[in-house]
């Protein structure tokens, strides 16, 4: 079974969360989840920024629960059927953090093995990296593809602050391999998945 988890916070709910930055917002989200302090990571979550305060989704295979700090009014939760992931054609929105990995080295010279992400900056540089990802995720895009800057998120981890740039991709697609395109709609696509990016959102076409 699939669930959808839907949080909808108003800005005095977010003052009440006092959460500082996206490390705390993936701390604070597996409370949706009690009783599993050692289970590897099957959920995806997406924040949507709003003038009146946010839209937090959660995608999951376990049954989530309403965690604490959220209101138990603005929190949803429904299964998806199976058959939602059969059509061959959708809509889709992908909230994500377009990278390409590079070679890194310690004060010796020696080199990393799992290396560092830039940023992707350039338009042209976006554009490849989502067709590469649904060549490499079992669809291909279909018509125009809408690219918006979706702002800038800061995190502390261990002492130091990073930041993931986030890009919002909307467009139209079309399923080539049904496995690979069920592989990345459970475990996201690209880098920062813990941090609220890679849910592929849908929306079936005829």
């Amino acid at each position: 079974m699939t669930w959808l988890a839907r949080m909808q916070l108003d800005r005095t709910a977010l003052a009440r969360c006092r959460f500082r930055d996206v490390y705390a917002w993936h701390q604070a989200l597996w409370e949706c989840f009690p009783g599993m302090p050692d289970a590897k990571r099957d959920f995806l979550t997406r924040t949507d920024w709003l003038p009146q305060g946010c839209q937090v989704y959660l995608l999951c295979r376990s049954k989530p629960v309403c965690p604490g700090w959220c209101p138990p009014e603005c929190w949803a939760v429904r299964s998806i059927a199976p058959t939602f992931l059969q059509h061959d054609a959708y809509a889709f929105d992908l909230l994500a953090n377009p990278t390409r990995k590079v070679a890194a080295f310690t004060a010796d010279g020696q080199r990393t093995r799992n290396g560092r992400r830039l940023a992707l900056l350039d338009e042209a540089s976006r554009l490849a990296w989502m067709q590469n990802k649904a060549a490499q995720h079992g669809f291909c895009l279909d018509g125009p593809l809408r690219m918006d800057e979706a702002g800038t998120s800061v995190f502390w981890r261990r002492a130091r602050a990073g930041t993931h740039i986030g890009v919002r991709f909307r467009g139209r697609l079309q399923v080539r391999d049904r496995q690979a395109f069920l592989h990345a709609f459970y475990h996201g696509i690209g880098s920062a998945k813990a941090f609220g990016y890679g849910m592929l959102v849908l929306q079936p076409l005829f």
